[in-house]
Parts: structure tokens; C-alpha cells; sequence
């Protein structure tokens, strides 16, 4: 049997590799390459990038527009910042835009968030959402991973498990490879090394871990099964 693909769910730079499915996240007003074959991308307004109230529905238009392209598989990434996002307030309503637009056209939600996972968590339990909802880059502890966890919350890990003393370590090991994705976001490293390091962690093979993250991409994304 062909070795899977590694999915690489979240990254800035673009790049073809016959070994990787690459998830490039993009802004609205950014260009879209055509598919070939491993390149798909999310869409979002970042919160670093929220401004007026009449822009951002500009932003939100474009995105929707953007998720009429097949190979435009997600929604974000989007999301809460409080320390470097905008108006708060805006990147609420921002936020929860882009939740609807998720569930409406059936994308799963890519979240960046630092220091407001009380909120998500809140505006989720008030949604009850189809979609998957992922935390791209999580850094979380195990009993905060715990609590998501029990809500149907996927999480995506990167360079932070390289950091011997971070809380996210625990929550990998702790998590069924049902739950977990991977990504490189702008790190210099290859993903290929990520999952080396997520396998030892969890005391798996990098074949083993990329056939179960390989599955979960096509459980998020079933239409992309018959595309392989």
C-alpha cells in the first residue's frame, strides 16, 4: 500500500510536494492558484487584520466568494486576539461571521486564538455548529484540551511541541489521533519533522500518525476522497 500524504492543515507558504497536502490560509483579497492536486487553502480575516465595521463586511463578502473555489476547503482562519487583534467588540462580530458562513457552506472553521478561549468556547455552546471547529497553532494545557474536547473541538499542533516545557505536549499525548492535525504555519521547518516529533510523542510510527491524520482530513473534507 502507497504511503498517504502528510496534510499539512495550516501554512502561509505556498509550495507543491507530491508527499503533502498543503492547507496555504490566505487573507480575502489574496490570490488563488489553481488546483493542482495538493494545493487547497482557507480563507479568513484575521483578527490582527480587523478594521472598520463597513471593511470587514467587505472582507466576509470576499471570503464567501473565495469558498465558491472546490479546492477552498476551510473557513479562517479567524478568530479572538487580546493581544494583538482589533477592537474586540469587532472581532466578535467578525468571528461569529465567519462561523456562519461555516456552517452554511458546509467548511470546517480554522481558529487562531490567544487569551479567549472562554469566549469561543461560550459562542460555540451558543451555535451548536455542524462544522468542525479547529484551533490551528494550539498551545492549551491538557484540562482546558479536556474541556474543548468534550464540545467535538480538532486541534492542530506545530513547532511549539519542539518546546520541551509546553503544556501542549501533555494535550497531544493525552488526545486520540482522531482529534489531532498538524502544521507548520510560518515555521522554518518541514512538517515532515513535525510529524517525526508528534509520532515519538505519542509513541507511534510517522506512517501510522499520517494514515490517521490522512483519515481525518477526509472525515472534515469527505468530498476530497474521490479527488486521489
Amino acid at each position: 500500500m502507497n504511503q498517504v500524504p502528510f496534510v499539512n492543515i495550516h501554512t502561509h507558504k505556498p509550495g507543491i510536494d507530491e508527499k503533502t497536502i498543503t492547507v496555504q490560509n490566505i487573507l480575502p483579497n489574496e490570490k488563488i492558484e489553481k488546483f493542482r492536486g495538493r494545493n487547497f487553502y482557507s480563507v479568513g480575516l484575521h483578527p490582527w487584520n480587523i478594521g472598520t465595521e463597513a471593511v470587514n463586511d467587505v472582507m466576509i463578502s470576499m471570503v464567501k466568494e473565495a469558498l465558491e473555489n472546490d479546492h477552498v476547503c476551510f473557513v479562517g482562519e479567524c478568530g479572538l486576539d487580546k493581544i494583538k487583534g482589533g477592537d474586540f467588540t469587532e472581532q466578535l462580530r467578525v468571528f461569529r461571521a465567519h462561523a456562519v458562513l461555516a456552517d452554511e457552506l458546509k467548511r470546517p472553521l480554522i481558529i487562531h486564538c490567544v487569551k479567549a478561549y472562554n469566549e469561543i468556547l461560550e459562542i460555540h455552546q451558543k451555535m451548536r455548529p455542524e462544522m468542525p471547529w479547529i484551533f490551528h497553532g494550539y498551545t492549551g494545557g491538557l484540562e482546558l484540551t479536556k474541556q474543548f474536547g468534550k464540545r467535538g473541538f480538532l486541534f492542530s499542533f506545530g513547532k511549539i511541541l519542539f518546546n520541551t516545557r509546553a503544556m501542549a505536549i501533555e494535550s497531544l499525548k493525552w488526545l486520540p489521533m482522531e482529534k489531532v492535525f498538524f502544521e507548520t504555519d510560518e515555521a522554518q521547518m518541514s512538517i515532515h519533522e513535525i510529524y517525526e516529533k508528534a509520532a515519538k510523542l505519542k509513541n507511534v510510527s510517522p506512517e501510522l500518525l499520517a494514515q490517521e491524520v490522512w483519515n481525518n482530513f477526509n472525515r472534515v473534507e469527505s468530498s476530497l476522497i474521490s479527488r486521489f
